[in-house]
C-alpha cells in the first residue's frame, strides 16, 4: 500500500517512480550477469514481483519488510513490523503446511496459483505503465509533473476479465484520481 501510494506520487518519473521504471545505463552496466539474464530475459521478468519486495529495483535501496528502510517514514513503522510480522507467520504456516501435507499438495494448493498471480500481476503492470507496441514517455527532473505522469499510463480492455478484476483496465483515471474506488472507476 505504502509503495504503491509512492508509486502514485512519482509515476512516469525516472529516478522517483518505486516499480517497472527504466533503468538508466550506468545502473544496467553495474548489474552482474544473472542479474541481467533474471531481469530482462523472459519467463523470468514475471516473477520479479517477490525480489522486488524483497530487494527493490535496481539502483533503489531498502526492502518492503524492513521498518528503517527509504521507502517508509517514521510514522509508517509499526505497519511495516506488523505487515513483515504477518508476512513471516505465513511463511511459517506454509513451512508447517509442507511437513504436515507434504510439499507436492502444497505447490498444487499455494505455489501455482501464487505464481500465477505474479505473473499476471507484473504482466497487467507492466502493460499499463509501457504498453507493448505503444512507447510511453518517461520523465526527469523539472520536465515531470504529477499529470504529465498520470498520462503515461494506459487503459486497456481485458474483455471478460475486466469484470472479475475490479476495472483493472481503467489504469489512466486510477492514476489522476487514486482515491476513486475501483468500483467508480468506470463511472
Amino acid at each position: 500500500r505504502i509503495s504503491h501510494r509512492t508509486h502514485h506520487q512519482n509515476h512516469g518519473h525516472v529516478e522517483n517512480d518505486e516499480s517497472w521504471h527504466p533503468l538508466s545505463e550506468k545502473i544496467y552496466k553495474s548489474l552482474d550477469n544473472a542479474t541481467r539474464l533474471l531481469r530482462f530475459t523472459l519467463p523470468f521478468p514475471m516473477l520479479a514481483y517477490p525480489i522486488y519486495l524483497w530487494s527493490r529495483s535496481p539502483g533503489k535501496k531498502g526492502s518492503h519488510f524492513h521498518p528503517d528502510s527509504d521507502l517508509f517514514v517514521p510514522n509508517e513503522r509499526k505497519d511495516i513490523i506488523t505487515s513483515t510480522a504477518c508476512w513471516t507467520a505465513m511463511v511459517g504456516l506454509l513451512a508447517y503446511l509442507s511437513f504436515a501435507m507434504g510439499p507436492m499438495p502444497l505447490l498444487k494448493l499455494y505455489g501455482i496459483p501464487y505464481a500465477i498471480f505474479v505473473m499476471w500481476l507484473d504482466l497487467v503492470t507492466y502493460l499499463h505503465h509501457h504498453g507493448h507496441d505503444e512507447k510511453l514517455p518517461w520523465y526527469r527532473g523539472k520536465e515531470w509533473s504529477y499529470l504529465r505522469g498520470g498520462l503515461t499510463t494506459l487503459d486497456r480492455d481485458y474483455g471478460w476479465i475486466n469484470n472479475i478484476h475490479h476495472d483493472i483496465g481503467t489504469h489512466v483515471i486510477h492514476h489522476l484520481f487514486p482515491q476513486i474506488p475501483h468500483y467508480h472507476l468506470i463511472e
